[in-house]
């Protein structure tokens, strides 16, 4: 078996928490989740991430 990213890795556990569907992990609606910035296969932007953390201290 071939290694995963941890990118890949995070999308195999949303398609695997949205029941195998493709269409599901797009349009997840768990937006407190910790993997949701990354469920598409991609990192968030810096400039998004800088943001969140601000608004966690407030």
């Amino acid at each position: 078996m071939a290694k995963l990213t941890p990118i890949k890795a995070i999308r195999a556990k949303c398609l695997e928490c949205s029941c195998g569907q493709w269409k599901e992990v797009r349009l997840c609606p768990v937006r407190n989740c910790p993997l949701y910035e990354y469920r598409n296969g991609h990192r968030p932007k810096e400039e998004k991430c800088i943001k969140e953390n601000d608004l966690d201290k407030k």
